[in-house]
């Protein structure tokens, strides 16, 4: 289509974009004011987008970027697997990791929009479940070694019929996870999300008529595509190559590399994956559709962070990733932590721009995502309970000033649990959350601050999960053009007695009694810049806030 085939004005299509935008984000806020579970309503560990009717993402809330690159590939599994027979009013699941998915807490809720009979566009949503099963409370173990043990394994399978709830279905989800009332609650605010979307795509088609509101998404695509080509053209054409490090490979064995290959000529942008690890024996595994969320954070995070991220970014983007490396490994592989490698990633891949652009560079921030999953008991009903939380850390620092504190970095964007939720709905005590002096990089301008937290469990033993990266100091956040790096993360556990328990290391799935303190110290960012060349009036604010 050239500009002279348009049918929709500039100022229509402008107009008509922020509605498909503002219906993404619509659909967020009903999703956050309807769920039942601390990790979405509290947390924001959800996302929500429009698509095509052939499943390309349109227009998406910025909320949780490993979620959003990856949607549009789970309604791509839902057309090709039910084609003809999908029908209006029916929403569809899955969190299958090999079909598009991510890995099985995050669950996607996806539904057709049909418009005078005809399927014109989908709505959805996907959001961190606290529970699907398997063999730990959370779904979630580095020490797992294939999906069958993480949970229930949902392909495209539909979550309603012309309008009703698949009572079938449902019984098989209550009866295979810890906590039905929970995830079923859930399950049914991402529907209403999805329904609120549906309805207001058929809003703007009865306003604008659906062929222009079918252009408005194309031209949407059309223009990511362009933004992304016409600023690769402004940067400089060269090849950029870095490499980084997980702490292990989720089961105590030897160091798991990522390593980045990019090449840039002309308007487009090819990424090599080649030389990472193969898939390894634990659960750091990333399906092809996490790696591919995080090549849309990272490309618009270095080339283009101005433009909306939708599916057109990645035609500009040529990608060569082998089947069977720990970035695009082979089923039944496990994957439930695989964030842990992908935020590793996502900081590998923008190091390696960096060095093709320097102009780009910023000092590394911490990839350790500490997560801890508690299967519980609520002080409030007696019931059993199943607690996650994360800990952020540092952002790095830029050539503009100085890291965050104490935030969930890079593909992630979940807040930590506040305090009076974990004691109110969960028989653990919050003893200290605190940012940590000194845990960042120095420079011209200092990285962010990591983050401290203590959970004591209380009143009974409970079963743990905890995970986290960067405890290997040789694998701490980089600092970037002369700016120091930043203190490695610790993760501690002190038993009723009082005295640390030893040969845990940074990955453990186990039962810890009544007094027991889980301690996480979180690494902080990477300075920017000569130290020497940081402003007197930083300097005192940092004696005067006693933030080294």
């Amino acid at each position: 289509m050239t500009a002279n085939d348009h049918r929709v004005d500039t100022v229509t299509f402008e107009v008509a974009a922020a509605a498909l935008q503002s219906a993404a984000e619509e659909m967020g806020n009903v999703l956050k004011r309807s769920s039942y579970s601390p990790i979405i309503r509290d947390m924001d560990d959800f996302s929500c987008a429009v698509f095509t009717a052939d499943g390309e993402l349109v227009a998406q809330a910025d909320y949780i970027p490993a979620q959003l690159g990856a949607m549009s590939l789970v309604v791509k599994a839902i057309i090709e697997r039910w084609r003809a027979r999908i029908g209006d009013g029916d929403a569809f699941i899955s969190n299958h990791p090999y079909l598009g998915a991510m890995h099985l807490p995050d669950v996607n809720v996806i539904t057709p929009v049909f418009v005078a009979g005809v399927l014109v566009a989908w709505a959805g949503t996907a959001a961190h479940h606290i529970d699907v099963g398997g063999v730990n409370p959370g779904s979630e173990g580095p020490e797992l070694e294939d999906i069958f043990g993480e949970g229930l394994v949902l392909p495209p399978v539909r979550l309603a019929i012309g309008g009703a709830e698949n009572e079938d279905l449902i019984a098989v989800i209550t009866e295979n996870i810890r906590d039905p009332r929970s995830t079923i609650s859930d399950l049914r605010a991402q529907r209403a999300a999805c329904a609120l979307g549906g309805e207001r795509i058929a809003e703007l088609a009865e306003m604008y008529g659906m062929a222009a509101v079918l252009e408005v998404m194309s031209r949407m695509l059309d223009s990511v595509e362009l933004g992304v080509r016409t600023a690769l053209l402004s940067l400089p054409d060269g090849t950029g190559e870095a490499e980084g490090h997980l702490d292990d490979d989720g089961r105590g064995g030897v160091p798991t590399r990522i390593h980045v290959r990019v090449a840039k000529v002309g308007d487009r942008l090819a990424i090599d994956l080649s030389g990472c690890d193969q898939q390894v024996a634990g659960a750091m595994n990333v399906p092809w559709a996490s790696t591919r969320a995080g090549i849309v954070y990272a490309v618009r995070a270095a080339v283009a962070p101005e433009l909306g991220a939708n599916d057109g970014l990645l035609r500009a983007v040529d990608v060569e990733a082998p089947r069977g490396s720990v970035l695009n490994p082979v089923s039944p592989a496990a994957v439930s932590v695989r964030h842990n490698t992908c935020q590793r990633f996502a900081d590998t891949l923008i190091r390696a721009m960096a060095q093709m652009w320097p102009q780009t560079a910023v000092g590394s921030s911490t990839v350790s995502f500490f997560c801890c999953n508690v299967g519980s008991v609520s002080p409030l009903t007696g019931l059993p309970s199943v607690m996650a939380d994360v800990v952020g850390g540092g952002t790095g620092a830029t050539a503009f000033g100085d890291g965050l504190d104490g935030v969930d970095t890079y593909m992630s964007n979940v807040g930590v649990m506040p305090t009076e939720v974990v004691e109110t709905n969960y028989s653990v005590r919050v003893l200290k959350s605190e940012f940590i002096p000194g845990s960042q990089g120095l420079g011209e301008f200092n990285g962010g601050l990591g983050l401290r937290r203590e959970y004591q469990i209380i009143d009974v033993p409970q079963r743990v999960t905890f995970y986290s990266e960067q405890t290997h100091p040789d694998f701490a956040p980089k600092g970037a053009r002369g700016g120091g790096d930043a203190r490695s993360t610790r993760v501690t556990v002190v038993g009723p007695d009082g005295t640390k328990v030893e040969g845990l290391g940074s990955k453990a799935s186990l039962t810890l009694q009544p007094g027991t303190v889980l301690r996480v110290e979180t690494a902080g960012g990477g300075g920017y810049g000569n130290p020497d060349d940081r402003e007197e009036f930083a300097r005192d604010h940092d004696v005067r806030n006693e933030r080294l």
